[in-house]
């Protein structure tokens, strides 16, 4: 758990607002129920990307909380292993979110307590997820349509963690345009336990399409009286900033962050990019420890990355349609000087 910083604000303190000593508004400390952290900048739990070394990757470039992979309760309750490997962290990984997803109050709840002793700092609940096959179980965004359900879930699990660790929860705006779900289920969970609120602000039927409205996190920031966390389109210092001043506590990165780890360290120190070889350093250094982490089965996971690093300017076309086909890690290492 992160050290108590020197200075502790309220809760719901944005970070906008000076605090004593404190200039910089992404350095400003911030309690989550009982935990106290140094920087308001965090890593949006994703699912099949934030995997132990990615979470190590962006945690060396200044996020200040990163999340596991979204972790079915039914796996953790039932000890799938495939599931149980999610819960695994390093001892340098704190401070730390374990999210879990699920539509079963005593699932959950045992889950979560398995959580806490994995090393969970936080556990998040997902009430966001739009995605079908999560959907369709009563898990994810399908229970703002069920308020009654969601409170009772979040009651539960705060029970469950008896107090060692916050219980926070993620939301959408809604389940389609207009309806004003999340806003509207949001304090029922706060009332339930919750020691936070993060917000997507896009419905679960636009996906992760057209641009999230901020407006509804304002809204949601003013009417809770516990930290607001913003996610969606922040893709540089002046977006995370104005979601700052415009009322939240914290800012979430998600998929800005893929391939571009850097972008923590551009937001808090608003500089520019580091120079190429840096960045290529950490390709490195991340292909390493997934390779480690994952043995053979990391050539299909870094896939989905090699794209990612062109686009940063990291990794020429030619480089990366290379990678895209090496058949095994000691191709890999072969084509990044490894």
């Amino acid at each position: 758990m992160a050290a108590p910083p020197t200075a502790t604000p309220e809760p719901g303190r944005s970070a906008a607002e000076p605090v004593a000593g404190v200039c910089d508004p992404f350095r400003a400390p911030l309690c989550i129920g009982a935990l106290a952290l140094e920087r308001r900048l965090f890593m949006a739990p994703m699912a099949g990307i934030t995997s132990l070394a990615f979470r190590r990757s962006v945690r060396r470039w200044g996020a200040g909380l990163a999340f596991t992979e979204m972790i079915s309760a039914y796996g953790a309750h039932y000890r799938n292993r495939r599931t149980l490997d999610y819960l695994t962290c390093g001892p340098d990984e704190h401070p730390l979110g374990f999210q879990l997803f699920g539509a079963d109050a005593d699932v959950l709840a045992d889950a979560a307590a398995r959580c806490v002793e994995a090393g969970a700092d936080v556990v998040d609940l997902n009430m966001a997820c739009p995605v079908r096959k999560v959907v369709k179980t009563g898990a994810g965004a399908a229970l703002l349509g069920d308020p009654d359900r969601a409170a009772a879930l979040v009651a539960a699990v705060v029970g469950a963690v008896e107090g060692r660790v916050p219980v926070t929860v993620k939301i959408r705006s809604g389940l389609r345009e207009g309806d004003e779900a999340g806003r509207r289920t949001a304090p029922r969970l706060v009332a339930a336990g919750a020691a936070a609120v993060c917000i997507h602000p896009r419905t679960a039927s636009q996906l992760y399409r057209g641009r999230a409205d901020h407006a509804v996190t304002f809204a949601l920031a003013a009417d809770l009286p516990v930290p607001v966390i913003a996610s969606g389109d922040v893709d540089g210092r002046a977006a995370a900033l104005a979601l700052l001043q415009g009322g939240a506590a914290a800012v979430m990165l998600a998929r800005h962050a893929l391939g571009r780890p850097w972008l923590f360290a551009e937001i808090l120190n608003d500089a520019p990019p580091p120079s190429r070889e840096a960045r290529l350093a950490e390709v490195r250094r991340f292909t390493g420890d997934v390779m480690l982490d994952m043995g053979a089965r990391s050539v299909g996971y870094l896939r989905q990355f090699w794209p990612r690093y062109r686009r940063a300017g990291v990794l020429d076309k030619e480089l990366a349609h290379a990678l895209m086909l090496a058949p095994h890690t000691a191709a890999v290492r072969e084509l990044l000087g490894m």
